[in-house]
């Protein structure tokens, strides 16, 4: 459960696991006022939508002005949200995809070249997909490196989406990675720390210092700076927080209240 309030609203994104896996993702948000229930979203697509925008976010200010060509590693929905957020903060050229499974890459390869109206090239691995590319998106649920880090290319923005916990263990990055990466930008550092994600475990290892890794916001409110030249590589390690989902749903709550789509119980 991942708890959130904004203004007017409070909530929280749950999620309940079946063997290991996601079975159910529900949002529920309440009046912060009066604690009235407002809207119930069951096996919604909030927990999708807001973490693209999350990364949409990260690439608008991370990547190079004239970034134009994304790899994106994964074919899930994850890996649409994440694209389709990167497409509506740059005037996109070009993608590539690859994933391990040739029926999905292609899947989705066709799906998103319709919608985004660009060519999006099938790759035959991560390296071929990335070789060209400004923005490289990883949406997996890898508990190993996805690709090799010293195939970054200098001016590279990274958008990496699995993080794990305790209990789930994810590392879609190398060390290499995070070794190269100038700058890093998390959403939140404490709940870096208490799931002990990747970042932490980092740290913890010695392998990069608290020193280059900042959280999203201290960026947006201008009190951090962010890519500083076209040669750094710039990294968000995105994950999510329990605001993010209250902050959407009680937007989509607003819109749908008085529009005969929602079921008063």
């Amino acid at each position: 459960m991942l708890p959130g309030s904004v203004h007017g609203a409070m909530g929280a994104y749950i999620q309940t696991d079946l063997d290991r896996k996601i079975h159910h993702e529900n949002v529920m948000i309440f009046s912060a006022e009066s604690g009235e229930p407002l809207m119930l979203f069951q096996d919604c697509s909030i927990n999708e939508f807001r973490t693209g925008a999350a990364g949409g976010i990260g690439a608008k200010y991370l990547a190079r002005p004239d970034a134009s060509r994304v790899a994106v590693l994964g074919s899930a929905v994850h890996a649409e949200t994440q694209l389709k957020a990167v497409a509506g903060v740059r005037k996109l050229t070009e993608a590539w995809v690859y994933s391990p499974t040739p029926e999905r890459r292609a899947s989705f390869a066709a799906k998103m070249s319709r919608e985004l109206e660009i060519p999006l090239h099938i790759a035959d691995s991560a390296e071929e997909a990335m070789a060209s590319a400004d923005i490289l998106i990883t949406a997996t649920n890898s508990r190993t490196p996805v690709f090799d880090g010293t195939r970054l290319k200098e001016g590279m923005h990274i958008t990496s989406i699995a993080n794990g916990d305790k209990t789930r263990t994810r590392e879609e990055l190398d060390q290499t990675v995070l070794r190269r990466a100038d700058v890093i930008f998390v959403t939140s550092k404490e709940t870096v720390c208490v799931n002990e994600s990747d970042i932490f475990r980092a740290v913890r290892d010695k392998v990069i210092g608290w020193d280059k890794v900042h959280e999203i916001s201290q960026l947006l409110l201008g009190k951090v700076d962010g890519r500083n030249d076209k040669r750094q590589i710039t990294l968000f390690k995105l994950q999510g927080t329990g605001i993010m989902d209250v902050a959407i749903a009680f937007k989509a709550y607003q819109r749908l209240k008085d529009s005969g789509r929602a079921k008063s119980i």
